[in-house]
């Protein structure tokens, strides 16, 4: 045992390495009166009083402790010092519980754990990171795989797609991105949706839309009222063609014209030939439409006529079809005429071989407002054969009325049975008949018996086209390219053109003049 004999009074013991030996440290209790003492041999050991209550701690020193844990011993850690150099670095890698409040950008790190326990330094800004919340960009083989329906509802905000590549000339491109009324997406071919567009069209959209697309050029509904002629021979040659309807003004660059069958529908037409650009006059103005053809290359027959206007096509109806023949055969008529008159020989109405005219005179009847008596009748000699098929056009022409008076002059003109007696009544098979209107300064015809007739107040001319073919008559009626077409049963008879006049209010000129006839 050392022989100890020096006593040092302290605040606190002094570490291992600084104490003196072989002396007794009196170390003062903090507030306290009294002492405890620490003794210390010769060799630096520190000696404490041996007591049951552990009153008196004791140092841990580093070579107080022995290691026996074999997982602590596999880790090379085999004395105290190395054990606690080992737990202080430890202790040291540890977080501290934070108290502020940081945000990505300076704190940009979080720790992530894999399943073995493992620990490593993740990215802070991808934490929480979704579509709703983050500017995303993707990486090789990313993508999104529905596994159930699923609904992005945009709750009224803005949705944009942008960036997209211009694919408008990529052919392989051909399917578009369509929605139902409940919002489902889906692909389709554009049937659906198109088919459906004409129905959220108003007229005047559907007329601009169609329009546009016919490069500017009206598509408004195309309508033929008349062919003129309506029948041709088949003689190789040239025969023209004229139509006259409604937004005839077809585009120079898309338009064609057909001649289909007689029996061609809308659904299901059959076209017999095609009429070369280079054939045909068109005409600004809508109304008119002109083409040339050798008929002589297709069968005897009717034929409808099918127009393009670039965006529609138009077929024209069973009255309105053009017949082709073995041969026509016009001829210049040699005519005579005979008269009934209201006051015989007052001579107002007189004929010649293609013509009649009449010219009032009151000596025949006073001049009277609201007067429909027939006046004069004039009928030719015989024009048609009784088993001629034949057309006849004729022009009206009203001349030298005063306005003013109202009233309303009756007029006719047609064909009549050659055998019959001329007299001052309506002898008439077949005609045009309408009113001279002098209040409204115009005419009005009807085509025969048709209920409804051409008005048209300010002008005073009309065209008359008369065909007799097999056993029926049709009458076309034209003022200002407005057309009226009749038809009825035609009588085996031969026929004489034939004029019939009401009394008028003031001087009164018509005249009925054949411009174009033939047999075929």
């Amino acid at each position: 045992m050392s022989n100890i004999g020096k006593i040092i009074r302290v605040n606190a013991l002094p570490p291992a390495g600084e104490r003196e030996t072989n002396v007794i440290y009196q170390v003062a209790a903090l507030g306290s009166a009294t002492y405890t003492d620490y003794a210390v041999d010769a060799n630096g050991d520190l000696k404490t009083h041996a007591v049951v209550d552990g009153s008196i701690p004791v140092e841990l020193s580093d070579d107080h402790v022995s290691i026996s844990d074999l997982d602590l011993i596999a880790e090379g850690i085999s004395t105290q010092a190395m054990y606690n150099s080992d737990t202080r670095e430890k202790l040291n890698q540890k977080l501290e519980i934070p108290s502020a409040d940081g945000n990505a950008q300076d704190y940009p790190k979080i720790i992530g754990l894999n399943d073995s326990g493992e620990a490593a330094k993740l990215p802070a800004g991808d934490l929480g990171k979704n579509v709703a919340n983050s500017s995303l960009t993707t990486i090789a083989g990313a993508g999104l795989t529905l596994g159930a329906n699923w609904t992005l509802n945009t709750s009224g905000l803005y949705y944009s797609i942008t960036g997209l590549n211009d694919v408008s000339n990529d052919s392989t491109f051909d399917t578009f991105l369509s929605q139902n009324a409940s919002g489902r997406v889906g692909k389709t071919n554009g049937k659906q949706p198109f088919l459906s567009l004409p129905t959220t069209l108003s007229n005047a959209e559907k007329t601009a839309w169609k329009t546009a697309m016919n490069g500017g050029w009206t598509t408004s509904t195309m309508s033929v009222a008349s062919i003129s002629p309506p029948i041709v021979d088949r003689k190789n040659k040239p025969s023209w063609i004229t139509l006259k309807g409604a937004n005839l003004n077809l585009p120079p660059a898309t338009f064609k014209i057909e001649l289909c069958t007689e029996t061609s529908t809308d659904v299901s037409p059959v076209v017999v030939a095609e009429i070369p650009a280079s054939q045909v006059q068109l005409n600004n103005n809508g109304i008119d439409l002109s083409f040339w053809f050798n008929f002589s290359t297709i069968p005897e027959g009717k034929y409808k006529i099918r127009l393009w206007n670039g965006v529609a096509y138009y077929l024209t109806g069973a009255n309105t079809m053009l017949q082709v023949v073995t041969s026509t055969v016009p001829f210049v008529p040699s005519l005579t005429w005979t008269y009934a008159e209201y006051t015989p020989d007052t001579n107002t109405m007189i004929g010649g071989n293609s013509s009649v005219t009449y010219n009032s005179n009151p000596a025949n009847k006073a001049y009277q407002s609201g007067d429909l008596t027939t006046v004069s009748v004039g009928k030719s000699s015989e024009l048609f054969g009784v088993d001629d098929n034949f057309y006849l056009r004729i022009g009206v022409n009203i001349t030298n009325v005063q306005a003013g008076f109202d009233n309303n002059t009756p007029f006719v003109i047609g064909l009549c049975n050659s055998t019959d007696v001329v007299s001052l009544s309506d002898l008439s098979v077949i005609k045009c008949r309408g009113t001279i209107n002098y209040r409204g300064g115009g005419i009005g015809v009807f085509p025969d018996l048709g209920s409804q007739g051409v008005n048209l107040w300010g002008i005073y001319n009309a065209e008359v086209q008369i065909i007799r073919n097999n056993g029926l008559f049709t009458i076309a009626v034209t003022m200002n390219n407005t057309t009226q077409i009749y038809t009825k049963s035609a009588p085996a008879i031969a026929l004489s053109l034939f004029a019939m006049m009401g009394n008028s209010p003031s001087a009164t000129t018509t005249s009925f003049n054949i411009l174009e006839q033939y047999t075929f």
